[in-house]
């Protein structure tokens, strides 16, 4: 008779198998009993498996981020969107060290890219940090006279390891620009191809949405922009037929999402999907905010309204997906395929009385997925 020997696992595999079943907290107070298990928490493989078997941990919700007059931190709050409250990061920055003050620039799946605040380019620093941990890295000096967006490319399901992409000034011309990338393998920035020229329109690179592997970014016209890290390509994208000014742009639960807005908002308006392929558009949802209006009267009586966050959810083949607005003085969140209204949590006080007002372009979506910087 013929025995098949199971495979030997040496006490690496052993502990690594028993870390990977604790809870995310308790994983991280780990790294501090001993060097061994700092090394293998640390290992960029432990971290790859160890998002793969916690998928509870996928996004808990979003930062919303506005500058106050002689404030040296911008203003943050955090909502939590679904899975554990208390596992939200604290809305503050100030475990950073700048005495110019830091602000949100970027987040994918996790991770910030944030910058010195209330200075010109030449001072500003970037940092790659991770708020439920407080730690932080500096980046290297990017060589360049502007940085029009800065954004992280991060799949923690593709791999281990991110990836940071500047759009910066070129010396061509005032309408070419040139990416820049940064990885933590090489620790340092490396220019990506050759320059690109852009049209003379407003492009929003500093609102990248991480989708599908790539980098997107829309305009204030008709152009639409991709890139892949991996591949360093950059390609358009179609937009609608119909031109709009931009009233959301976004992604959620692997769906690529745009408003754009004809007019004012509080008469209604649609979400728009990409398809898969890049092939266009289709309508995912038609909201009638009449139906909103009858039942909360801050939607009733508001003279504007901004999209904040529209979260993709499905449960168990049910459509559970929300959007979450801002009127004057007030933030609603309700079921897009029902309009019921959703308990709308914070971890800090919001002040309605400062007249403060909220875009989607300050809105930061958090992913609390397992990374150790």
């Amino acid at each position: 008779m013929c025995y098949s020997k199971a495979p030997k696992m040496n006490n690496n595999d052993v502990m690594s198998d028993i870390l990977l079943r604790l809870p995310l907290k308790d994983l991280v107070g780990c790294k501090c009993v001993c060097k061994w298990w700092n090394t293998l928490i640390s290992d960029p493989i432990f971290k790859f498996n160890y998002s793969l078997r916690n998928p509870q941990y996928n996004i808990s919700g979003f930062f919303l981020q506005k500058f106050l007059y002689l404030e040296l931190h911008s203003k943050l709050l955090f909502f939590p969107c679904e899975g554990r409250v208390d596992a939200a990061p604290k809305p503050s920055l100030s475990f950073i060290e700048d005495d110019k003050g830091v602000r949100i620039q970027h987040s994918c799946n996790g991770l910030l890219i944030c910058s010195s605040f209330r200075c010109g380019e030449e001072d500003r620093k970037y940092y790659i940090c991770k708020p439920t941990t407080k730690q932080y890295f500096p980046l290297p000096n990017l060589e360049c006279r502007t940085v029009f967006g800065i954004s992280i490319a991060y799949d923690p399901n593709r791999s281990p390891h991110y990836k940071i992409v500047s759009i910066c000034d070129s010396y061509l011309s005032k309408n070419h620009r040139q990416i820049k990338i940064y990885s933590p393998v090489s620790g340092s920035w490396k220019p990506s191809s050759k320059p690109f020229a852009v049209p003379d329109e407003d492009m929003l690179f500093n609102r990248g949405v991480f989708w599908n592997g790539s980098l997107h970014w829309i305009g204030m016209g008709n152009l639409a922009l991709r890139f892949d890290p991996e591949t360093e390509l950059m390609l358009t994208m179609p937009m609608p037929p119909t031109q709009g000014k931009p009233g959301y742009f976004g992604e959620s639960g692997g769906h690529l999402l745009l408003v754009e807005a004809y007019g004012p908002l509080t008469a209604g308006f649609d979400i728009m999907e990409m398809k898969a392929d890049y092939s266009g558009w289709f309508v995912k949802y038609h909201l009638n905010l009449g139906q909103v209006a009858r039942r909360c009267q801050a939607v009733e009586r508001a003279n504007r309204l901004s999209i904040l966050h529209i979260v993709h959810n499905h449960v168990e083949d049910v459509d559970e997906s929300f959007v979450v607005i801002h009127v004057p003085g007030e933030f609603v969140s309700f079921k897009l395929r029902d309009y019921s209204f959703m308990d709308l949590q914070t971890n800090n006080h919001v002040d309605s009385g400062l007249g403060l007002w909220y875009s989607w372009e300050g809105v930061y979506p958090y992913t609390n997925t397992f990374f150790y910087l």
